[in-house]
């Protein structure tokens, strides 16, 4: 079933307030149908861009002169541990503050009576984004810098401050500034027929790749044998739903999890583990026997788990959501995403 989220809800508000009339109404029905694809998108590529932000505000800090360190997602300052994870309000906020942009752009057409062309438009909703990330980049590192931890008013503050001083503010700018120079005075003419068309063919496609990336896939005959082409022989097996496979032994649990396709989502330790009540924090990417991998910790109850995890498909290793993807689409081997955990770093 698909959600719908603070996001879509927004999305469809923005419709209402563009109006049946509008140039916009087109291209924001064209953004809800979409909005599926740009979790997907979101969803792949939430540990880069968090270690990416983490490392930036380290350097930046340790530029400023305070003693940072740096471990995965999470900062150090005088002992104290803040980790950038998928629950901040910051990276939460990225589509809403896209929302906000695009009212923003709107908002401007109706006051100036000028319409921004496509080009300008796609052009100022890409600077929008490179706005929140920066934002996020400044919020993380105010918090750092003042040791605010999450939970209090002034977390929350500080993320409200920045998204409004560092990414909304400046998109009010440049809208005004695009409408006024670039905006095209016109009137806009409807066609109710050809309308209808185009409402139609968007909802047919939008539906049918929904039912396409949906389809069942044909399930392995042997999942078991995946053991023995990632060298985990001596495990015991178990197969589970959906073609994952479950190896065992004292002190270490072992998920293989093949992709089926080049578009679908992987299940990682994120996901998974959370569902199971786990919190995972001190993700960072490292090496390990020989190759990438990224590695974690979970949390629950008071007990804390190891946890690592990588792609193979049994002749290369790699944590590239890109690479693995591009792989699979020039026809090589399909990957897997395997995910250890063990009780202790040295089981791992």
């Amino acid at each position: 079933m698909l959600s719908i989220d603070l996001t879509t809800w927004l999305t469809v508000g923005l419709l209402v307030f563009a109006g049946r009339r509008s140039p916009w109404t087109g291209r924001l029905v064209v953004l809800l149908l979409l909005s599926p694809g740009l979790r997907y998108v979101s969803a792949l590529f939430t540990f880069p861009i968090r270690l990416t932000l983490s490392n930036w505000a380290g350097a930046f800090l340790r530029t400023a002169g305070l003693q940072v360190s740096v471990d995965g997602n999470v900062l150090v300052r005088s002992g104290q541990e803040m980790a950038v994870d998928p629950a901040c309000m910051g990276l939460q906020m990225t589509g809403t503050s896209l929302l906000v942009a695009l009212f923003l752009l709107i908002w401007a057409e109706k006051q100036l009576q000028k319409q921004v062309p496509i080009s300008w438009a796609i052009a100022y909703g890409l600077t929008a984004f490179g706005l929140t990330i920066l934002c996020n980049l400044f919020r993380i590192i105010i918090l750092v810098a003042f040791g605010i931890l999450p939970g209090t008013w002034a977390h929350e503050a500080v993320g409200l401050l920045c998204v409004a001083v560092y990414a909304w503010l400046p998109a009010s700018g440049l809208a005004t500034f695009l409408v006024t120079q670039f905006g095209r005075r016109q009137e806009i003419v409807t066609h109710p027929i050809w309308s209808m068309r185009w409402s139609l063919l968007t909802l047919a496609a939008g539906f049918g790749l929904m039912a396409y990336t949906a389809r069942p896939t044909k399930p392995m005959t042997d999942p078991c044998s995946l053991k023995y082409q990632y060298g985990y022989a001596s495990f015991l097996c178990k197969p589970l739903p959906n073609g994952f496979v479950q190896l065992s032994k004292p002190n270490i649990l072992v998920y293989l999890k093949p992709l089926p396709d080049w578009y679908s989502l992987e299940h990682n330790p994120a996901v998974c583990w959370r569902g199971s009540g786990y919190e995972l924090g001190r993700v960072r990417e490292t090496v390990l026997d020989g190759h990438p991998a990224y590695v974690g910790e979970l949390r629950k109850s008071g007990k804390t788990l190891q946890t690592a995890w990588w792609f193979s498909n049994g002749q290369h290793t790699m944590v590239s959501q890109l690479e693995v993807r591009t792989r699979m689409l020039r026809g090589e081997a399909n990957f897997s995403l395997v995910n250890v955990t063990t009780l202790s770093k040295h089981d791992r």
